[in-house]
């Protein structure tokens, strides 16, 4: 019998459920170029499943799709090994990645994938597209790099999109739009990117937290803002020049997530390369 055109596309599929209190994988199905050793389990019972994406990156033509499934009551965390490369390629071509989040009541989903890195000539569309019901909680944090930093690739990539929506219950609660195109708009200057190299943006739902919004004057010259747009939905923002200050920024932020949570932050540093 041949598989349908959903189970042979590329990318992964993923369902989580709780047994015994402990959260376990029911299901998995990766297709090339994505591809995870196995799931961890973390001390409080959920589970931490690092993807890998196999060869050089993505190339001129890949479509690569993503679903994350948990089941009530079932937690999980997915980040990915290594920097997600869009590769250059030629002019017309472009790459996609679509993720799919779905979180039953009472579940929690954590998607914290590594920085993306655009090449010259890349041309990279991304859609993420949560599904939750009331009572779960899921969040998605995502960091771009914009352009090789020791190659000195500032802008050079050919366009950049990032749509992420939130329905609750079938219901639009949050969307967010990234759209770089840097040979038409003049994106490096004030008021846009101020001369960064690097952006990260997140949402969190069914959290409380208190604003915190950082000045960029600190040594660190990391421009973050971590706030409510609604009841129950936290942000971040975040624009810096260094990535080692921008992953620190970017951990103490989820720090504050998993304490309004109510559970213990989780150190991903170990499970990239």
């Amino acid at each position: 019998m041949s598989s349908s055109p959903e189970a042979r596309r590329p990318g992964a599929d993923l369902t989580f459920v709780q047994r015994d209190g402990r959260t376990v994988l029911a299901h998995s199905h990766v297709t090339a170029p994505m591809t995870f050793i196995r799931p961890f389990p973390l001390p409080d019972g959920r589970q931490l499943v690092p993807l890998i994406t196999l060869g050089p990156g993505l190339c001129g033509g890949d479509r690569v799709h993503i679903r994350i499934a948990a089941d009530a009551g079932a937690g999980v965390v997915v980040t990915t090994t290594a920097a997600t490369r869009v590769l250059s390629m030629h002019a017309g071509a472009h790459a996609e990645q679509h993720v799919e989040i779905v979180a039953g009541r009472g579940a929690t989903i954590e998607y914290y994938p590594a920085v993306t890195i655009p090449f010259p000539e890349s041309a990279f569309t991304q859609t993420v597209t949560v599904r939750a019901e009331t009572g779960a909680r899921v969040g998605v944090m995502e960091t771009w790099a914009l352009g090789r930093t020791a190659r000195d690739e500032y802008l050079e990539f050919g366009s950049l999109s990032n749509r992420t929506t939130l329905l609750v219950d079938g219901v639009l609660a949050y969307a967010d739009a990234t759209e770089f195109h840097p040979a038409h708009d003049a994106l490096a200057g004030a008021g846009a990117l101020a001369g960064r190299r690097y952006l990260a943006n997140g949402f969190w739902y069914d959290v409380t937290i208190a604003d915190e919004r950082g000045d960029g004057a600190s040594r660190e010259d990391v421009l973050i803002a971590l706030a409510q747009s609604r009841p129950g939905i936290g942000y971040l923002r975040a624009l810096a020049s260094d990535a080692p200050a921008l992953d620190a920024a970017l951990r103490r932020a989820t720090g504050t997530i998993a304490s309004a949570w109510g559970i213990a932050p989780v150190s991903l540093d170990r499970f990239r390369c």
